[in-house]
């Protein structure tokens, strides 16, 4: 009798089922959802279904099954775009944090970069050119001692000194020498 008031548009047959079932398809969605606004939206959602698709329902059928039913596959819909937005809102933050420390990263090299440049700006011609030939260019003392036609041992010499003055610039702005060492390495 109540399904067919209801199919008729009856929307004193559509309150008293609304009235009778709203509570148990809320608890029902929350039981899943475990997010009050959600269920809210899936019970008014079920319940909207119902009256929008009154014209379907069959008298010989009970109407309580076809609501749970309607009332569980929203709720599996919703559980899956939940899941989704999470999981997205998830990968938003890795991606954040990821940026975040890439820009980081970034700016402490583009310090670090001007620091040893300024380190490097400070040598003296001969270690700096020696500095650069052996530690930049990765050519050995022989090399070095070829090109610029002095001896191997000066070679040496002077890269000492280059590396002692380095390591005292950088101590000045509290960087360690092997952090110096590895970006020169990755610089390559």
């Amino acid at each position: 009798m109540t399904i067919r008031k209801l199919r008729d548009g009856n929307e004193q047959a559509f309150q008293l089922i609304y009235q009778q079932c709203h509570q148990s398809v809320f608890r029902f969605a929350y039981a899943f959802l475990k997010d009050i606004e959600l269920s809210k939206e899936v019970t008014q959602e079920t319940f909207l279904n119902l009256w929008i698709h009154r014209n379907d329902l069959s008298d010989e059928l009970p109407l309580y099954p076809y609501i749970f039913a309607k009332a569980r596959n929203l709720t599996i819909d919703a559980f899956r775009r939940s899941t989704v937005v999470v999981r997205m809102q998830e990968e938003a933050t890795k991606f954040s944090i990821h940026l975040s420390t890439e820009t980081e990263d970034t700016i402490l090299l583009n310090d670090l970069r001007q620091i040893t440049q300024q380190a490097l700006d400070r040598l003296p011609k001969q270690q700096k050119l020696v500095f650069e030939l052996s530690r930049t260019e990765g050519l050995s003392y022989e090399e070095i001692a070829s090109e610029l036609r002095i001896s191997k041992n000066t070679v040496k010499y002077h890269l000492v000194c280059a590396l002692k003055n380095l390591r005292l610039y950088l101590a000045q702005h509290d960087i360690f020498y092997s952090v110096l060492i590895v970006y020169l390495l990755w610089r390559k």
